[in-house]
């Protein structure tokens, strides 16, 4: 367990140092290079895929669950 738990934790500092070094590398290429224009066109490109990929999931989960079918009420006068 004590291992389990520790390699967890790199891994946890891993993602928390990859998440930091993306982020400066994100924010000088967007301010302070030439590529800003094209960075941001691609952030926006990135996040209108994944909204319309996430409304397409969801359409077409609607589109192939089954149709559920309707319970009747048991007739009388019972509770």
């Amino acid at each position: 367990m004590n291992i389990k738990r520790r390699g967890n934790r790199g891994t946890g500092a891993a993602l928390l140092v990859i998440a930091i070094l993306a982020f400066i590398a994100y924010a000088y290429f967007l301010l302070a290079s030439e590529w800003g224009m094209l960075v941001l066109q691609f952030t926006v490109l990135g996040a209108v895929a994944v909204l319309l990929l996430v409304l397409g999931w969801i359409g077409y989960t609607m589109l192939t669950a089954p149709r559920e079918e309707k319970k009747e009420r048991p007739s009388g006068g019972g509770y």
